[in-house]
């Protein structure tokens, strides 16, 4: 009774192999598939279970047919023989984990009735007929089957199950296709994400425990062996993991989790075959080597545009075949007890897996094709699209979109977050209250957030519709000059200097404009210019004012120098025109104000945090790019930017750019979306002011204590990380062409980052990218990663130095056509 209780237990270990597989598919498929997936892992739980009973147990273990096929015990009954009833129950575990192995690879595109046919198929037919051929006789130690009489070794199923299954799922994947958008015409092949990783983990981590059930109860009793294959099994399926995380971290940079947790599948795998007859460092490296042949296989796959959802043919082909091989390589002779010489078994071997490629793919591909031309096996384009729980099932989960939005706000602490609401479900209904729970949070919490976002602001709430102020933060006090106890009730008029008109309707204007500049009034009567913005919000019943005031008396006088800076440039250039002085003396005279514009080594070497190298070279007298680096009050301002064009628009387009920076920079105006609008608007004006078309791409950056705020549009910048990795920085989205339009505030975002010691940072103009050579070749963004990927070590100097020698070298003789500036940042220890 011993071993029927053995091989009960491992039953009910295997079996825990379909849950496992069902967690793994869900959590590597995406949420919209994901009720699709398990449902199949349970149908086709239940149809391989019936059809095994029905004759899959009698094609596989009856008496057999000149080794060729089972007669005795249709519709197997187990009721009076329990060691026969414990044999069908274990077997018919292997005959569903054959089964399930397909609905991992064809998810997200098989109807549902096409997988339910191909079900049948495997369960009913492929994997039962196969494994007589394999297996029969193996419950009384004697193999009747032809390729079992030859002596064809698999001991729990490398071939007999997983590469049955890897056939059958290569086959319906050539016959079904990729999934849409997996592999563009035009593009790179684009990776589809599962949508629960934590879920497959869970999925890997029940396969190892069913496994043991696996191979261990595959001695059918309970002997001296059991604990030996337990400890083979773990120890391959370790080593498949780091085998592959290893590979895969060495080529992607990242340990990505797919690769552990298939790379842990390879070489369970890979071991099932053989884990009764090897030693154990023989099975450590019949796991690794399982790992390593699940990335070719995948890599394959990728290159031939076959798109496995969740690599079930690399893991299950792949490994099966490698561990079925191994089986002749690494057994013990002894332990096979097969008669045949080493060479003679990989014979054998060899003839078993190509019998079960033959018999498994072809009569799969076959049956499909056919079947596809008239009953077609996947879903219309439009079904793809939303999703086999909805078109198959018509299931939804609401409940995810539910889960994903509160577990955002609750890392994110963002309050602004709302679920989507799908109207006319009992989850819709949550969603909707949970929406109006956090708006009535929101309303409460608005005061307290503005206060300690806007410190610096004086934010006033006055209530509806008596405009009397209820609260006022510290600022408001700094500001206009009350105490805290004088705001309380004063009338909100008494802070602005409004004519009659205005009093009666300038609220209403303010609600409806939102931010305005109006005159303030201080507790002294004096007057300042004011940035204000009042929005209504509602607590309950109950509507008040929320008021945000900002002194922008430092704005208005920076902007005051700005203009006047600028009419002096202008009337300094219409002077120089009507005088009409030789272009050589203007292009002089202008290239000089460039150089003397530019930042000084004596400035750069000041900054205590930063190395800093810049270079500047125009293709013609006066150039057309501008950059420059300003140190003020403990704050780096670094500019760099590229004027369309050269020549002395362009450059004199330059000197304004850095006229108004600086003048931005001392008037200590720091938001990067007001720093940007003053500057374009001023150099708007001025580019209609001299009728020319001439605008620039600029981006700002602005350092303190290792943290880097970019904002602008320009080329990418580049940042190599202490150990020379590269990260390339798009700007496109960070703001406008200056000049261009006269405002561009909607445009205007920032980036930041932290930079560490060691890192470096690149800015660089088109003209070192896009220098061509005599052969019409462009330097290229790559070429200078690479050359700043070999010289990352040096200091801020050198890395420059080496960065212009190379372009250098590309041009050759050919002819400079742009202006070349490079700037270059490195973070000291």
């Amino acid at each position: 009774m011993i071993d029927i209780l053995w091989l009960l237990v491992c039953s009910g270990l295997v079996f825990l192999m379909q849950p496992g597989f069902m967690c793994l598919e869900s959590g590597l498929t995406r949420s919209k598939n994901s009720i699709n997936v398990a449902i199949k892992n349970l149908a086709d739980f239940g149809i391989s279970v019936a059809l095994f009973w029905a004759f899959g147990y009698a094609i596989m273990f009856g008496v057999s047919q000149l080794g060729w096929i089972g007669s005795t015990n249709f519709l197997v009954k187990i009721e009076s023989a329990p060691e026969l009833a414990a044999f069908f129950l274990f077997q018919a575990m292997f005959c569903s984990t054959a089964t399930t192995i397909v609905s991992g690879a064809v998810a997200e595109r098989m109807k549902f009735r096409a997988y339910l046919f191909l079900a049948c198929l495997i369960s009913g037919l492929i994997y039962p007929l196969f494994g007589h051929w394999a297996w029969n006789g193996v419950n009384a130690r004697i193999h009747t089957g032809w390729l079992g009489q030859l002596g064809f070794v698999d001991f729990a199923g490398s071939t007999v199950v997983h590469s049955i299954g890897g056939w059958v799922s290569l086959a319906s994947l050539l016959i079904i296709g990729a999934r849409a958008g997996r592999f563009p015409a035009d593009r790179p092949s684009r990776k589809i994400h599962g949508s629960n990783l934590p879920l497959s983990v869970l999925g890997v981590m029940l396969l190892w425990f069913g496994w043991l059930g696996f191979n261990g109860g595959s001695t059918l009793r309970l002997t001296e062996q059991v604990a030996g294959i337990m400890g083979h099994t773990i120890l391959a399926g370790v080593a498949g993991m780091i085998a592959a995380v290893v590979i895969g971290w060495k080529h992607h940079q990242v340990p990505d989790v797919k690769l552990l947790l298939n790379g842990s599948l390879a070489g369970l795998v890979s071991v099932t075959a053989s884990c009764h007859a090897v030693t154990t460092p023989f099975a450590v490296l019949i796991g690794a080597m399982g790992g390593a042949v699940m990335i070719l296989v995948s890599n394959l796959l990728e290159h031939w545009k076959i798109d496995d959802a969740v690599d079930a043919v690399p893991v299950h082909l792949g490994a099966g075949v490698w561990g079925t091989l191994a089986v002749a390589l690494f057994g013990e002779p002894e332990l096979l007890n097969t008669g045949l010489s080493r060479i003679s078994q990989v014979g054998v071997q060899l003839l078993g897996i190509i019998v079960a490629g033959i018999w498994a793919f072809g009569l799969t591909y076959l049956l499909l094709l056919i079947t596809n031309r008239f009953f077609p096996l996947r879903v219309s384009l439009e079904d793809e699209q939303i999703g086999l729980n909805i078109s198959e099932h018509r299931a939804k989960t609401e409940i995810y979109d539910l889960f994903q939005v509160m577990e955002a706000q609750a890392q994110t602490q963002d309050l602004s977050l709302r679920v989507p609401v799908e109207p006319f479900t009992e989850v819709g209904q949550i969603a909707q209250c949970y929406n109006q729970v956090m708006d009535a949070l929101e309303d409460a919490l608005t005061r307290t957030d503005a206060i300690v976002k806007t410190a610096m602001d004086a934010i006033i709430t006055f209530t509806k519709p008596e405009l009397a102020i209820a609260t006022a933060n510290p600022s408001a006090a700094a500001i206009f000059g009350y105490s805290p106890h004088e705001f309380t009730g004063l009338d909100i008029h008494r802070l602005l200097e409004w004519s009659a008109v205005q009093a009666s309707d300038g609220m209403d204007k303010l609600l409806k404009l939102g931010r305005q500049e109006v005159i303030g009034r201080r507790a002294d009567g004096t007057l300042f210019p004011m940035e204000a913005t009042v929005t209504e919000a509602k607590s309950g019943q109950r509507s008040f004012y929320t008021g945000t005031f900002r002194d922008i008396s430092e704005r208005k006088q920076a902007e005051a120098a700005i203009f006047r800076a600028n009419r002096e440039i202008t009337l300094l250039n219409e002077r120089l025109k009507t005088e009409n002085l030789r272009l050589s003396a203007e292009l002089e005279v202008t290239r000089r104000l460039q150089q003397m514009l530019l930042p000084k080594d004596k400035e750069l070497n000041e900054i205590a945090e930063l190395e800093i190298a810049g270079f500047m070279e125009p293709a013609a007298e006066v150039g057309g790019d501008y950059y420059d680096v300003l140190s003020c009050n403990g704050r780096v301002k670094i500019g760099i930017g590229d004027v369309t064009g050269h020549g002395l628009e362009s450059g004199v387009l330059t000197i304004m750019v850095q006229t108004a920076v600086r003048t931005l920079l001392e008037g200590n105006e720091t938001d990067p979306k007001k720093f940007l609008d003053i500057l374009n608007r001023t150099i708007y004006h001025n580019v209609q002011r001299m009728n020319c078309d001439k605008n620039l791409t600029l981006s700002l950056l602005d350092y303190h204590q290792g943290i880097l705020n970019l904002s602008g549009q320009h080329e990418e910048m580049i940042v190599v990380r202490a150990g020379g990795q590269i990260e390339r920085i798009d700007t496109i989205d960070l703001g406008f062409p200056i000049g261009l339009e006269a405002d561009i505030t909607e445009f205007v975002a920032h980036a930041q980052l932290q930079l560490n010691p060691g890192d470096v940072v690149v800015l660089y103009t088109d003209g070192i990218t896009e220098a061509e050579n005599l052969q019409g070749l462009l330097y290229g963004v790559e070429r200078l990663c690479e050359v700043l990927s070999r010289n990352w070590q040096q200091p801020a100097q050198e890395i420059r130095q080496a960065v212009i020698d190379d372009v250098r070298q590309h041009i050759g003789e050919q002819k400079v056509f742009d202006d070349i500036t490079l700037l270059v940042l490195k973070q000291k220890p």
